[in-house]
């Protein structure tokens, strides 16, 4: 179903969106990874992270960021660790199997979003990319 904000040029933007999201999220979870987890994976790919990090990173509340992990932890994709000078803190590691599995999982993101905008040749992608940098700066 395509937004209805009462302006169709944000509705067809929503709308975008939505679609090359949703295809994603398919592809990755016929992996076994939704792209919430895969997000997640990435943060974790370059460093140890907080909860509140990842939160911060992902854009989501603690509260589902500790369901996904709890998901991928319980696959062995990411354990909890202590902090080492700050016993309060838990941080996120990407495990080897992890690593392994947001390998495999990129490839299918990047054919997913490749997809996306294969229908555009390189000067329409260029202004697309103008135009929604346009788009995304907010005037008061």
């Amino acid at each position: 179903m395509r937004p209805d904000t009462g302006n169709e040029l944000v509705d067809a933007i929503l709308h975008a969106a939505h679609r090359v999201r949703t295809a994603a999220d398919a592809n990755l979870r016929e992996g076994g990874l939704s792209l919430p987890g895969f997000k997640l994976l990435r943060a974790l790919a370059a460093q140890d992270r907080s909860m509140r990090e990842v939160s911060d990173i992902l854009h989501l509340a603690p509260r589902t960021v500790t369901d996904i992990i709890d998901g991928l932890q319980g696959r062995g994709l990411v354990d909890r660790r202590p902090h080492p000078s700050d016993r309060r803190i838990t941080l996120l590691h990407l495990t080897e199997a992890g690593a392994a599995r947001l390998a495999e999982a990129t490839e299918g993101a990047d054919r997913a979003r490749d997809a996306a905008i294969a229908g555009l040749d390189e000067d329409e992608r260029a202004t697309l990319r103008r135009l929604l940098t346009r788009v995304g700066v907010v005037r008061t």
